[in-house]
């Protein structure tokens, strides 16, 4: 498939209950890899709640419909596979995207052959698209699934965020966990001088933003 072209699933096999979504990539030292992620969307493009963003720390999802299975080592790089039990997709999700993202500075132009390719339950190869222009980003939609007039189909999308993980999430109503960031300008904040702080009022502080557990190696909480 190139960029932007979609399918529907049935056209292409009668075993579209259930497919396997696989995200690949190679690098010429065999190293270098990338952590997958899903978000399951509502009618208005965003997460229903933060439950809705699958990856490596919440590898299930739309109660179990969705599930991150892992990466199978390949001659030059890895495959990380994704199963949707597309009949149990809960019914007020629409849309279903497909992600990937680097971290530590780390950027997709460092990894060859990014690809995604379908297979249905049989284990039959569907479709195959090749991920192109990504050099320098740092997270990648590959793919979405998505309904229509009651059926499942597939578009190609190679959209890449500079911003990486946490951009991308944010921008589907996630929200990001900056713990980390907090905790690092904290302990770099010089001690208060409690003996000059003016005594309490008995009013509380502006309560934090909400946070849910994100992607804890590279995520950029800041989008750009």
């Amino acid at each position: 498939m190139v960029k932007g072209a979609n399918v529907g699933l049935a056209t292409l096999s009668e075993d579209v209950g259930s497919v396997v979504v696989s995200l690949g990539w190679s690098s010429t030292t065999g190293e270098g890899d990338a952590d997958v992620s899903v978000l399951l969307l509502d009618g208005d493009g965003k997460v229903r709640s933060d439950v809705d963003f699958c990856f490596y720390n919440n590898p299930v999802a739309g109660n179990g419909s969705v599930q991150l299975l892992g990466k199978t080592p390949t001659a030059d790089g890895s495959e990380d596979r994704i199963s949707f039990d597309l009949d149990a997709v809960p019914q007020d999700i629409e849309k279903v995207v497909v992600a990937a993202s680097r971290y530590a500075g780390s950027r997709f132009g460092e990894l060859d052959d990014l690809r995604l390719t379908l297979a249905d339950s049989a284990g039959d190869g569907l479709v195959r698209f090749a991920v192109e222009g990504a050099d320098e980003v740092s997270a990648v939609i590959f793919g979405e699934l998505y309904r229509r007039s009651g059926e499942w189909k597939f578009r190609a999308v190679g959209q890449g965020y500079a911003s990486g993980l946490a951009g991308l999430a944010t921008d589907y109503g996630v929200d990001i966990d900056d713990d980390a960031e907090q905790e690092a300008a904290e302990a770099e904040a010089p001690e208060p001088d409690t003996a000059e702080q003016p005594a309490a009022t008995g009013q509380d502080g502006p309560e934090p933003p909400a946070r849910v557990p994100a992607q804890s190696r590279g995520a950029d909480p800041v989008p750009g």
